[in-house]
């Protein structure tokens, strides 16, 4: 009798064990599924408090509830707070005194090359990341990360440079990096909203004479070259004046 029942219970255990797997793994799966609906729903929820917000004929984008926007003579902002992070947007127009000719797809490349170098430099402690040519609809954008330790703190900026219809357009979205985790998401449907009219080519993008400097953006490469032609002009004047005073 013992010999059976321990015989029965070896032949059953195994089958009662792969049960008991297939319904962990069951309700695992269910858990799964379950967050994944959840935080679906909420990203949905969430999306639906941001409105679709017409800046100009060249650009929309979703914006949430709150926003400001100051318009003044050289620069248009506009402001606005998320649950963890900051929007700001500035539309500054072509000017005479600081907007280089940009008549070709390279000239616009080096233009927002000189943006991010300006940026890096207006911050000490910055460091830049994640620095990329991307596509907006047909336009050409350049999209780039700051990053600032102040001591209290990381802070981040993902930020977006377009230039179009004779102004440039500065996207950005401030964040502290505590809250990177449910910040970035906010991040996602700032950048992933803008629309461009779909009839907006790369032409678009070009300036006109009248509103520039006249003069091609500067290349980096180009200065190196210029500033190494006037230090090597300068060596060579001075080993002919020390060899013409040895003489006499």
């Amino acid at each position: 009798m013992f010999r059976a029942l321990k015989r029965k219970l070896t032949y059953t255990w195994p089958y009662a064990q792969k049960t008991f797997s297939d319904t962990a793994s069951y309700l695992q799966m269910k858990t799964i599924h379950l967050t994944y609906l959840i935080v679906l729903l909420s990203f949905t929820a969430f999306a639906q408090s941001w409105k679709p917000y017409k800046i100009d004929d060249s650009v929309q984008v979703s914006l949430p509830s709150g926003f400001e926007r100051k318009d003044t003579v050289g620069q248009t902002m506009i402001t606005g707070s998320t649950s963890f992070g900051n929007i700001l947007i500035t539309i500054s127009p072509d000017n005479t005194k600081s907007t280089p000719d940009i008549e070709k797809e390279k000239q616009l490349e080096t233009y927002y090359d000189n943006f991010v170098s300006k940026i890096k430099s207006s911050s000490k402690n910055g460091s830049i990341s994640n620095e990329r040519d991307t596509l907006v609809g047909k336009l050409k954008v350049k999209d780039v990360k700051l990053s600032v330790d102040s001591g209290s703190g990381k802070q981040h900026r993902n930020i977006r440079i377009l230039h179009v219809n004779n102004a440039t357009y500065t996207f950005q979205f401030l964040y502290q990096d505590i809250h990177t985790e449910y910040a970035l998401p906010e991040s996602t449907i700032f950048f992933y909203s803008m629309k461009i009219p779909p009839d907006a080519g790369l032409e678009t993008q070009f300036t006109n004479p009248e509103n520039t400097t006249g003069q091609s953006p500067a290349n980096k490469d180009n200065s190196l070259y210029i500033y190494g032609g006037i230090g090597l002009v300068i060596i060579i004047v001075l080993i002919l004046l020390i060899r013409r005073s040895r003489r006499h």
